[in-house]
C-alpha cells in the first residue's frame, strides 16, 4: 500500500506544468541510478524550463528523474559529474552529481548575457567556457566555479559589415582539447547585418591554443563558414581528426554553401576534400556523427524547413540512404545526434506530439531499435554519454 501511495504521488507530481517543479523529488535518488552506458539527455519545453534526463540504452527507458535546467542548454561530462551548460538569459554552467541522482551540487554565473555555447577540460583544476556573446574565452575552476581569467579573442572577429560596423564578437561555438592544444570554432557571424539572420560575414576561424600558457597558437581558415556544434575527435583515414558541420547560409537565408569537414590533426590542416556537400545533402548539414571511413550521419534541414536524417559515405562523399524524413507541416527537428560506444546511434527528435529519442543499432544495417522515440517527457535537445571521453 505504501508503494502504491508512492507511485500515485509521482504520477501526480510528473503531470503538473513544469513550471511548478522546483528541484527533484527524494524519492528519485532511488529511481535513477548511475549506470554505465547511460545517456544523458537535455529536455526542453523550448519556453520557460527544461530537464535533465537519463536513458537507459539496454532498457530503452528513460528515468524519471527530474533536474531542473534552463530551457536552453546542452550538457558535458567529466570527471564523474555532468556539466549543464545554461544558455543565454540563465548564462550559467550547472553541475550535477550521477551518485545523487543528478541532483544540483552547484550553479555558477558566466555573466549576465554571455551566452555561454560550451565547456571543455584542460583537468580537474581548470575549464574553458566559451561564451557566444563576448569577445572572452573565460577560464574557470571546474570543482568550484572559481574565476582563473580570461582570453581576449575580440582582435579575432569579423572586420567588416554589410551595416559598415562590424560587432566586434567572434562567436565562440564548439570546443575540443587535443593534447596540450584547445581548439575553439571562431563563427565570425555578421550580427549588424541589415538582415537581421547574422550571415557569416565571410571566413571562421578554427583556433588553436596553448593550455599550459594560455596563448593562441595558430589560427586556421575553415573552407566553409559557420562552424556549428561539438567537434567529433575520431581517426579517420587512419590517424586523428576533428569533424566539424559548418553549414555557412542557414535558415531563412539558406543556400547550398556548406559542408561536413575535417581537420587534419597531424598537418594542422583541413583536408582538400569535404566528407560531405550541401549540394549532395539538398539542405543544410546541421549535425554530424562518423562512424568510421564510410559511414557518417548527418541532420538536414531543406530551405523548405524539411528535416531529414542522411547516411553518407565520409570516403566519396556520397549519399547512402535517409534515415528519417519530417516534412516542414511537423513542428520537429533533428536536433542532436549521439554515435555511442555501443555503436548506436541515438537521435533526438522533438516532434512536439512525440518528442524522444530514436535509436540505429549502426552495426546492423542502420535498423531501429524504437518503433516509437523512448519518451524523454519534454523535447530531447541534446544527447552525450555518461562516461569520459
Amino acid at each position: 500500500m505504501r508503494l502504491r501511495r508512492i507511485l500515485i504521488g509521482f504520477f501526480f507530481f510528473v503531470s503538473i506544468d513544469c513550471e511548478d517543479i522546483k528541484r527533484p523529488p527524494l524519492y528519485s535518488l532511488f529511481l535513477t541510478p548511475n549506470i554505465s552506458g547511460n545517456i544523458g539527455v537535455v529536455t526542453t519545453d523550448f519556453s520557460s524550463s527544461g530537464r535533465f534526463k537519463v536513458l537507459n540504452p539496454d532498457l530503452k527507458t528513460s528515468y524519471p528523474g527530474l533536474t531542473p535546467i534552463h530551457s536552453d542548454a546542452v550538457g558535458r561530462y567529466y570527471n564523474g559529474k555532468v556539466y549543464i551548460i545554461n544558455r543565454l538569459n540563465r548564462d550559467s554552467v550547472q553541475v550535477l552529481d550521477p551518485d545523487l541522482a543528478f541532483q544540483t551540487l552547484a550553479e555558477w554565473s558566466m555573466g549576465g548575457g554571455t551566452n555561454p555555447g560550451d565547456i571543455e577540460f584542460a583537468g580537474p583544476n581548470k575549464a574553458y567556457v566559451s561564451l557566444y556573446n563576448s569577445r572572452f574565452l573565460k577560464i574557470i575552476n571546474p570543482s568550484n566555479g572559481a574565476a582563473l581569467g580570461a582570453l581576449d579573442l575580440g582582435g579575432y572577429s569579423e572586420t567588416t559589415s554589410a551595416s559598415g560596423i562590424p560587432d566586434g564578437l567572434p562567436e565562440m561555438s564548439g570546443m575540443k582539447i587535443v593534447g596540450n592544444s584547445l581548439f575553439v570554432c571562431l563563427e565570425r557571424l555578421d550580427r549588424n547585418d541589415p538582415s537581421g539572420y547574422f550571415p557569416p560575414s565571410g571566413i571562421s576561424y578554427l583556433l588553436e591554443i596553448d593550455i599550459v600558457s594560455d596563448t593562441v597558437l595558430a589560427v586556421y581558415n575553415f573552407p566553409f563558414a559557420n562552424p556549428v556544434g561539438k567537434p567529433q575527435l575520431l581517426n579517420l583515414f587512419g590517424e586523428p581528426h576533428l569533424v566539424i558541420a559548418t553549414p555557412n547560409r542557414l535558415g531563412y537565408i539558406s543556400a547550398l554553401d556548406g559542408a561536413i569537414v575535417a581537420f587534419q590533426l597531424s598537418t594542422r590542416s583541413f583536408r582538400a576534400n569535404p566528407l560531405y556537400m550541401e549540394t549532395t545533402a539538398g539542405g543544410d548539414l546541421m549535425v554530424v556523427q562518423i562512424a568510421n571511413d564510410h559511414l557518417g550521419y548527418a541532420s538536414v534541414l531543406d530551405a523548405s524547413f524539411n528535416k531529414t536524417l542522411q547516411v553518407f559515405d565520409p570516403s566519396s562523399g556520397a549519399k547512402l540512404s535517409t534515415l528519417l524524413y519530417i516534412p516542414s507541416s511537423f513542428d520537429a527537428s533533428l536536433s542532436a545526434l549521439l554515435l555511442g560506444s555501443d555503436r548506436i546511434l541515438y537521435v533526438a527528435n522533438t516532434e512536439f506530439t512525440r518528442p524522444g529519442v530514436s535509436m540505429f543499432d549502426t552495426s546492423n544495417g542502420n535498423s531501429l531499435l524504437t518503433p516509437l522515440p523512448i519518451s524523454v517527457d519534454l523535447q530531447p535537445f541534446d544527447l552525450f554519454k555518461l562516461q569520459e571521453n
